[in-house]
């Protein structure tokens, strides 16, 4: 790195070797100490990119939270999309870190590749009271698959290291290079990089990078990579099984339901809310006395995916007599125990029946259609839902928020034809509400299309700060509807309900007062309020332009409207 400042030649290093390895999304956030990696980048994401500079797309945005969430909605539609890549964030040392847990602490749970390239001061400036300086090392803890700390780069150093870095951190971030599991595991993964001044640019030359094999650690044996409990044994003859389709189940769960003609209870984020065995009405059925009934008959259960959203569906794992679970995501280690066999994912010999097999009991498949049909009140949070799942087609991307909406839309969502369904996202990694429109805004620019997103006001105002797209950014076409009830209704369906009605309006809906439109206004966003579902059915009609909010006041806020 002679003739160059040691940092920035590092950080052209390290952006080229990223991009190399298939990382081309990068999230910047302002900050000195990141500058060599800012300058890196903003060189690289310039129509006049320097000689041997990678092309990448380049992501500004000022809130780091914000920003983790945004790179966590443009993993997840890359994914759905299926071209699964690592995507980076780039943030200065301090509380920069803090931010990013929310996010982090999702895609752990969910599985979803980041890069966390957070800038440290070097080694002689740390505990000793230096400015903006804390213990980054190890900040994430279990939440990342792999972390390290790269100490600051000199001028007596020779190329390599930092392209050896990304090798190796793309590996991790994907699955492949996990030192303590032995099923692989796609998620987070920390760089702690730090940098000594000059940070400046130094109009150095970028550097040629080429691609090695990383060095994997070598996996224990004992056939883990395929079947985490039990082997890939075809399923027993059962008339009377059921297939749940959880978060991230994939088509795998609508293709077994119809080979053993069983009913499938898919999630809206599934991927298999589709096909002829496909209950779309199952929440409610399960709600009623002959729901319960005809549940109680249940010889299988096979579970697909990681299912969160209903009692009624845990209920019926926990009660399974014989189950099986495929493709639980992250949270394989989390399986329910009583699970005869846990698979990593769905094996071929599943998809087959053994000659001689009795006939398929359609009386059964039978019994379940009769929910095929969700009722849905004359107007209200289901019937927002409703119109929200009627404007969604093949390709569309959606992603809702992961409280009541969520919810509307899996009792109310149909079955989409098979390869013509629309990509629902939710980050049900952990089901929380923060980040969502920052998500929404990644998986719209991702898709590079006009999507929508669903979220209730609560979950609106909770990240309203995503909505910042500053001037020299990509502006996505984002179409938001905002069922604004005036609080956190969804605790009036939970044991909360009961309690004095004072205090659960003070501690749990927590009601805001809060004006949507002026919000909308100082991000330049359009806004619109509709009150009915002809008028919600004529503003979903056009796909958006630029970022718009539709606004649906119910309840106490559409009285006061």
């Amino acid at each position: 790195m002679t003739g160059t400042h040691p940092s920035a030649a590092f950080s052209r290093e390290l952006i080229a070797g990223l991009a190399l390895y298939g990382v081309k999304d990068f999230v910047l956030c302002p900050g000195s100490r990141s500058g060599p990696l800012a300058h890196a980048l903003a060189a690289a994401a310039s129509p006049g990119r320097p000689a041997n500079a990678p092309e990448i797309e380049l992501h500004v945005r000022i809130d780091e939270r914000s920003a983790a969430f945004l790179a966590l909605g443009i993993a997840r539609a890359r994914a759905a999309a299926g071209e699964p890549a690592p995507v980076a964030i780039v943030t200065t040392s301090g509380t920069a870190v803090g931010n990013l847990l929310p996010a982090v602490m999702e895609a752990h749970h969910e599985g979803v590749p980041l890069l966390l390239l957070t800038a440290d001061r070097p080694g002689e400036l740390k505990g000793v009271g230096a400015n903006q300086t804390t213990d980054q090392v190890g900040i994430f803890d279990e939440f990342v698959r792999w972390s390290t700390e790269s100490a600051a780069p000199t001028e007596r150093e020779g190329n390599g290291r930092a392209a050896r870095l990304a090798a190796r951190a793309v590996d991790a971030a994907l699955g492949r290079c996990d030192e303590h599991d032995s099923l692989p595991c796609v998620g987070p993964v920390h760089l702690n990089l730090d940098f000594r001044a000059p940070l400046q640019d130094d109009g150095g030359e970028w550097p040629i990078v080429t691609k090695e094999p990383p060095a994997r650690a070598k996996r224990r044996s004992g056939g883990l990579m395929e079947a985490i409990k039990g082997g890939p044994a075809t399923l027993p003859d059962r008339k009377r099984g059921i297939v749940i389709a959880g978060d991230g189940a994939g088509d795998d769960a609508r293709r077994l339901a119809e080979v053993h003609r069983w009913p499938l209870l898919a999630e809206p984020t599934s991927g298999a809310r589709t096909g002829d065995c496909c209950i779309p009405g199952y929440v409610d059925f399960l709600r009623t006395e002959r729901g319960r009934t005809v549940a109680g008959e249940t010889s299988i259960v096979v579970v697909v995916g990681r299912p969160t959203l209903t009692r009624e569906v845990q209920e019926l794992i926990g009660k399974a007599k014989d189950l099986r679970v495929a493709g639980h995501g992250a949270r394989w280690k989390e399986a329910p125990r009583h699970a005869q066999k846990v698979m990593a994912r769905v094996p071929e010999e599943w998809f087959s029946r053994e000659p001689g097999t009795a006939q398929h009991d359609d009386e059964w498949l039978g019994y379940w259609r009769e929910a095929s049909a969700p009722q849905v009140e004359q107007w209200g949070a289901d019937a927002v839902a409703a119109e929200v799942a009627a404007s969604l087609g093949e390709g569309d991307v959606c992603v809702v928020g992961s409280s009541g909406p969520i919810r509307a839309l899996d009792r109310v969502a149909p079955a989409w034809e098979p390869g013509k369904a629309p990509t629902v996202i939710a980050n049900r990694g952990l089901a929380g509400i923060d980040g969502t429109i920052s998500t929404a805004m990644g998986a719209a620019l991702a898709s590079d299309r006009p999507a929508t997103a669903f979220m209730g006001d609560v979950t609106f105002l909770h990240d309203v700060g995503g909505l910042l797209v500053g001037p020299r950014e990509r502006r996505p076409d984002l179409r938001i509807v905002v069922v604004n009830d005036g609080g956190g209704t969804i605790f009036g369906r939970l044991e909360h309900a009961g309690a004095d009605p004072s205090v659960v309006e003070r501690v749990f809906t927590t009601p805001h007062g809060v004006q949507l439109g002026p919000i909308a206004a100082a991000y330049g966003a359009a806004h619109t309020v509709v009150t009915d579902a002809a008028a919600l059915r004529q503003a979903l009609v056009s796909p958006p332009s630029g970022v718009e909010i539709v606004e649906v006041p119910l309840g106490a806020t559409a009285e006061g409207a």
